[in-house]
């Protein structure tokens, strides 16, 4: 009985439990946006992608999450306005090969916009989903030939989408509106679309 013992207490021994396998995971990381992209691999900083450039990114196989968050534009003060788009957060274990950063995100489209202004009065630019506004950025005038400028970050893009341009700084006064109607001819992957004013509000 005893030998017995000894013997399973040696088969017992000889086994061994081991835990998961750790190897590098090698993947391609685009970023379609116009914006630039800040990666990280569990909230370990990775890589920077300018708007249009991908590169190459090696993790280990334990690793869980990547997130990415958007560079966001500035306003007159330096100070940077927030969008809607907050951390996005992927499973690494679902990237296969590639990940592509675009403007749809969970099923939701976003857009950005590019917007000149033909006019010799400033403006300031909202974005209204239906609900809430947020004011987006402030658009000079016009110099000369030379139309006024401004890009906004990334919003929602639902049935009551509008970009507002209004006659007082902070998106205050009357305003008038580009529908969301005239919001879907952006450029696939990137949201981007471009909008001119042509009369003042």
């Amino acid at each position: 009985m005893a030998a017995v013992l000894v013997a399973l207490g040696a088969g017992c021994k000889s086994q061994r439990v081991s835990g998961p396998t750790e190897f590098p995971m090698r993947f391609v990381v685009s970023n379609s946006l116009i914006a630039p992209v800040t990666i990280s691999v569990d909230a370990i900083p990775a890589v920077g992608l300018q708007g249009g450039a991908s590169s190459g990114l090696t993790v280990s196989s334990t690793s869980q999450w990547l997130t990415w968050i958007s560079a966001k534009p500035m306003d007159s003060q330096a100070q940077p306005i927030p969008d809607d788009i907050g951390e996005v957060q992927i499973a690494v274990a679902g990237i296969n090969g590639r990940l592509e950063i675009s403007n749809v995100i969970a099923d939701q489209t976003y857009i950005t916009a590019r917007i000149f202004n033909r006019t010799n009065a400033p403006v300031s630019i909202g974005v209204y989903d239906g609900s809430s506004l947020s004011c987006a950025a402030e658009l000079p005038a016009a110099s000369g030939a030379m139309s006024g400028l401004t890009q906004i970050g990334y919003y929602r893009l639902l049935p009551a989408t509008e970009v507002r341009a209004y006659r007082e700084p902070r998106c205050a006064g009357p305003h008038i509106s580009w529908p969301s109607s005239q919001l879907k001819d952006f450029t696939a992957k990137s949201g981007l679309l471009t909008l001119t004013l042509d009369s003042a509000p």
